[in-house]
This record gives C-alpha cells, sequence and structure tokens, in this order.
C-alpha cells in the first residue's frame, strides 16, 4: 500500500518498498527505519497500491542515508527552529501509545486492506477485473534512550484475489539498525535486512500474464559515519544488497556493492553547500554481461528555510561501464523539496535521473530513468489528512529503440479515529506508453484501509 511522491524525510521515503502509510505507522513522530520499500531507494518505481510491490533497483545508500538522519541526534545537527510538515506533525491525542518495554518502545498494527483492479495482470488488452485482500502484521521495537539508539523491526503480510488467485502471495520481513553517538558531533551507524518479496505486475520487467510472479529475497547490510565540524558536516556509507530470485528466474539473481561520501557546508543558516560521490559495483552471477562499474558526482544546495521550505536540490554527471563493452553516461539529477504554503498545507516536489539497468524476465538492457512528481497533503481536520500526488518520468533504453513513458497519480484521505484506530481510502491511476507495445497498460484502483495500531 506504498505511494509515491513522499520525501525521505517524516512520511516514508519516495515510493519506499514497504513502507507503511499513514494508517499503518506509528505515530507521526516516531517514523520507520528499517522497512526499504523506495523508494528511493528514495524515489518511486511503479505504481504501487494494496496488493502490490516495486522491485526496481535503487542504490541501498539513500535509503539508509534516510535511516542515519532519521535517528541522528538533535544536538549534532544545530538548526532554526523548523517548520513540520504534515505528515511529520505529531498529533498526541491520534499517534498510537506505543507499550513500554524497559527502555524500548513497542508499537506493532494490524492492517486489513480491500481493493479492486480494473487490470489485473497490467495488460495492454483483455484487461482483467478483481478484487484484492491484504493482512499484516507489523511491528517495532525502538529505543528511547537520550544518547544512541536501537530499533528493531519485522512484519509479514498476505495477499489475496478473489477471482485469480494464482496472483495470490505472502511477503515478510526483518530487520535493524543502530546509532553509536560518539561525542556530541560524530555518530556511526549500522543496519541490516531481509525480505521475501514478490514483483509487481506493473514492473517493466515482470513476467507476462500467465507467467508466476517473480519471488526473491533481498538481503541488505549497510554501516556509515558522520562527524560535524562546526559548520561542516562529512558522512559516509558503505552498503551491500543482495538478491536471490526463485527458481526459473534464478537466472536475476545479482548483488551490489556501493560507497558514498558527502559534505554539507552551512554557507549560513538558512543554506547550505553539498557535494556527494558515489561508486558501485553491480554483479549479475548468471548474466555477466550486464555486469558494470559506476560513479554519480552531484553539487547542489541544502535548504532550511524554517517556516517555508525545507530540502535539497543537486546536479551532477553519471557514469556506467558495462562488462559487455558498452558505457552509459549523462546528466544526473536528484531533488527533494517540501514547501510549508501554510501549517495546514505542505506541498512536496522530488526529481531523479540516473542510469539504471535490470535482468528481467523480458529485458537485460540498460537504461536511463528520469522521473519528476508532486503530492500535497492538507489537514482538514486534526485527524483528517487529504492528499494527492502525481508522478511522471521516461525509461530511455541505451541498446534498443525502447522508450517508456510513465504516469502515476492518486488522490485520497486518512482518518484517524482514535489512537488505536485509522482508515485509509485512496483511487489511483497508473499508465504507460512504450514503444514496445506490450509494455503498456492503464489501471484504475480504489483502496480502503483500516490498521489497529498500539
Amino acid at each position: 500500500m506504498t505511494e509515491f511522491g513522499r520525501r525521505k524525510r517524516g512520511y516514508p521515503p519516495t515510493f519506499p518498498p514497504k513502507a507503511q502509510p499513514v494508517a499503518i505507522r506509528g505515530s507521526s513522530g516516531d517514523r520507520s527505519i528499517l522497512q526499504l520499500r523506495p523508494g528511493d531507494a528514495v524515489r518511486p518505481t511503479a505504481f504501487m497500491a494494496v496488493g502490490e510491490h516495486s522491485v526496481r533497483i535503487r542504490p541501498v545508500l539513500s535509503i539508509f542515508a534516510a535511516s542515519l538522519i532519521a535517528m541522528a541526534p538533535l544536538h549534532a545537527f544545530a538548526q532554526p527552529e523548523e517548520s513540520v510538515s504534515v505528515r511529520d506533525r505529531p498529533r498526541p491525542e491520534f499517534d498510537p501509545p506505543g507499550i513500554p518495554v524497559g527502555a524500548f518502545i513497542l508499537h506493532g498494527s494490524l492492517d486489513l486492506g480491500v481493493a479492486t483492479t480494473d487490470n489485473v495482470f497490467a495488460a495492454e488488452t483483455a484487461e482483467e477485473e478483481d478484487t484484492i485482500f491484504t493482512a499484516g502484521l507489523r511491528g517495532r521495537l525502538q529505543s528511547n534512550w537520550s544518547r544512541h539508539a536501537l530499533t528493531f523491526e519485522a512484519g509479514a503480510e498476505t495477499v489475496s484475489y478473489d477471482e485469480f488467485s494464482s496472483e495470490d502471495y505472502d511477503t515478510s520481513y526483518a530487520g535493524v539498525a543502530g546509532r553509536l553517538d560518539i561525542g556530541s558531533s560524530t555518530n556511526v551507524n549500522a543496519r541490516a535486512y531481509i525480505a521475501h518479496d514478490v514483483e509487481s505486475r506493473r514492473d517493466p520487467d515482470a513476467p507476462a500474464a500467465g507467467i508466476p510472479r517473480a519471488e526473491f529475497d533481498r538481503t541488505e547490510l549497510a554501516i556509515g559515519a558522520q562527524h560535524r565540524f562546526n559548520r561542516l558536516r562529512v558522512g559516509a556509507t558503505l552498503s551491500e544488497l543482495e538478491h536471490e530470485y526463485d527458481g526459473l528466474q534464478s537466472f536475476r539473481d545479482f548483488n551490489e556493492t556501493r560507497l558514498t561520501g558527502r559534505a554539507e557546508l552551512e554557507l549560513t543558516p538558512r543554506v547550505g553547500l553539498l557535494l556527494e560521490a558515489s561508486t558501485d559495483e553491480r554483479d549479475y552471477d548468471n548474466t555477466p554481461a550486464l555486469s558494470s562499474e559506476g560513479q554519480t558526482y552531484l553539487v547542489g544546495a541544502t535548504l532550511n528555510l524554517t517556516d517555508l521550505m525545507q530540502g535539497e536540490v543537486a546536479v551532477g554527471q553519471f557514469q556506467r561501464d558495462y562488462d559487455f563493452g558498452g558505457s552509459s553516461d549523462g546528466f544526473a539529477a536528484s531533488a527533494d523539496l517540501e514547501w510549508y504554503i501554510t501549517r495546514l498545507t505542505t506541498l512536496s516536489f522530488h526529481a531523479r535521473r540516473n542510469s539504471e539497468d535490470v535482468v528481467g524476465a523480458t529485458t537485460a538492457l540498460p537504461y536511463i530513468d528520469t522521473r519528476y512528481g508532486a503530492r500535497v497533503d492538507h489537514e482538514l481536520r486534526r485527524n483528517i489528512i487529504l492528499t494527492a500526488g502525481v508522478e511522471a518520468g521516461t525509461r530511455d533504453y541505451d541498446t534498443i529503440v525502447r522508450e517508456d513513458d510513465f504516469m502515476y497519480g492518486d488522490v485520497g484521505a486518512d482518518f484517524f479515529v482514535n489512537r488505536y484506530v485509522a482508515i485509509r481510502a485512496r483511487y489511483e491511476h497508473a499508465e504507460v506508453s512504450s514503444d514496445v507495445p506490450t509494455a503498456e497498460f492503464d489501471e484504475n484502483r480504489f483502496s480502503l484501509g483500516i490498521s489497529i495500531r498500539r
């Protein structure tokens, strides 16, 4: 039940896999740092809704970096008093209280949902309708120490189709993340995550209708450190990501190692200079020709305009060299901004451009991914949030004549009945056009969910 258009701070990252929507979140001030489902990593990868998951590969660093920020001690990031987005604002009268367990707080939820879709298989023709039922359990045990931090999370979900039982599937995940504070200006972070997941029918590399969904196991490990020198903050993260597919899809197995360095220089209390460089190595065990090495260099600005806007914008260059002899390079971009129009309305923007490659059920090709979008959240009442979002973009394949244009949108509302019950309603639309006719589809989906929270 993930939506697109969320920034990596506050509400779960943009299009993060497994991000909990507001109806199943622990509290507005107590965000999950373990559930991967971006994004972004922090960018949306496919239209997501009840009963769907996205497995487009994104650098794990971005999600891990978001978790570092979420866990960072306040004294290490001295800034002017900030405004808070509609999604991030604490609501003590509606946030679930949790259960104290020693020096930890335990949050849990039972999440039930139903959805209708007019295109189960994301097909160009002969669309099939169906009703989808979901049930999930999630738990998070999080420390409430004044220094350091430790969080454990786990969950499972089952998805059932009324007519097409062949589409039924189960997913699960578990993870742990921690932060060690060293003095007032330095911290070291580590994260481990395992999950069993399935591939969305909307993914451009998913098997065609009639072929079972691709199931896979994902493992992630990451470690990072940050240090602040007065007006300069520097950090680095090393991460390892591994995907292992089940059965006949095992030819898609791969692993990725990534190293990223980042520096932020505070030019004024409101504006900073951002520099980021990353290098990665992707190895496809059974398709070695697609193995590659890549680099991305970005320069930009961080903004902290208190009651007006927060976020960052960066541009630069990417380069990727493949073992088969080809290469891809070009303009890279990354942007995430939140504009606080009023205390009751927040407008979020995001954009991204970089190189991607994937071994899919139908393709094994590199391409350039460009996407941009916006989301607005409005607090109609203290316990009712209205939301609407849109994202568009292209996937431009390098070695064949193929370009996919996509547009995703949703509109809906979140209703907090009390501290223990939340209700979520959405209408979602997905549309893809392509030079490859079989990759085109339109889908409309209505969903309703309820969460019992603690």
